[in-house]
């Protein structure tokens, strides 16, 4: 359940890209489509509740989903209709709450802010902020390891559910914090070294861990295994743009 990128390196094309890394066949409900590329968002037209209500319900009446990645849902009418459909589910949910791009473009609307967090988060199994995002439904900065497992511990009492921290935009190597039935764990991986800026990493790890919970992973087990399965993707990661200054995440299914 995502938005549209047309560039594929993010949004609801790279989630179906890594389920069917997975072995998984992607069901894709869209909630937006944004005229993004690597430098900025410059338009993002919202769909109306009732198609993405449609959609959902095409869903639920043909398939029995293992697990759900929701990515940008821009309008508080996405989330409305998203929480309106987990309504009617019991399975793993895996929210990357998206409210800017990497470019600075805004992901989500002020008024689907409140939405999400009242409407939507108490369905999720985890919920996946970077440091920034992290930052904005905190109110304030994050600059340190210590700091960043206090606002796991403090969203996750907060939001009663799973919380992974992703600290790529810490100084020096990667440390994930998760914190999942009162329980902190920290995953601290290697920064990978790149020639360009990769797009995207974010929304694929949290696809990575939806798939992995598909699985019959526990969501210790789901967020290792996605972290080691985005660091494989992205040193296998290739330029396709005129610019060659932005890669894309490398697959193998």
């Amino acid at each position: 359940i995502a938005g549209f990128d047309p560039t594929g390196g993010a949004g609801i094309i790279a989630d179906a890209t890594v389920f069917r890394a997975f072995g998984f066949h992607p069901l894709t409900v869209l909630t937006s489509v944004a005229a993004q590329g690597a430098a900025n968002v410059s338009e993002v037209l919202p769909l109306p509740k009732t198609f993405i209500a449609k959609e959902l319900a095409i869903i639920a009446s043909e398939f029995q989903p293992q697990a759900v990645k929701i990515g940008m849902l821009y309008s508080s009418d996405a989330v409305e209709a998203t929480a309106d459909y987990l309504n009617t589910q019991t399975l793993p949910v895996v929210l990357d709450p998206l409210v800017k791009s990497s470019s600075g473009g805004d992901l989500a609307l002020p008024t689907a802010i409140p939405t999400i967090e009242e409407l939507l988060i108490p369905h999720c199994t985890l919920v996946t902020p970077n440091l920034p995002e992290a930052e904005f439904f905190l109110g304030r900065k994050l600059t340190s390891l210590e700091m960043v497992k206090g606002a796991a511990l403090q969203l996750s009492e907060k939001w009663q559910c799973g919380v992974l921290v992703k600290g790529g935009h810490l100084e020096g190597d990667p440390v994930d914090v998760l914190v999942y039935g009162g329980e902190l764990n920290e995953f601290p991986h290697q920064r990978i070294s790149m020639r360009t800026r990769i797009r995207g990493t974010g929304c694929s790890l949290s696809t990575a861990i939806a798939a992995g919970l598909a699985q019959g992973k526990n969501v210790s087990e789901a967020v290792e295994s996605a972290i080691t399965f985005i660091a494989k993707a992205i040193q296998n990661a290739y330029c396709s743009s005129r610019s060659n200054e932005v890669g894309f995440l490398g697959f193998e299914e």
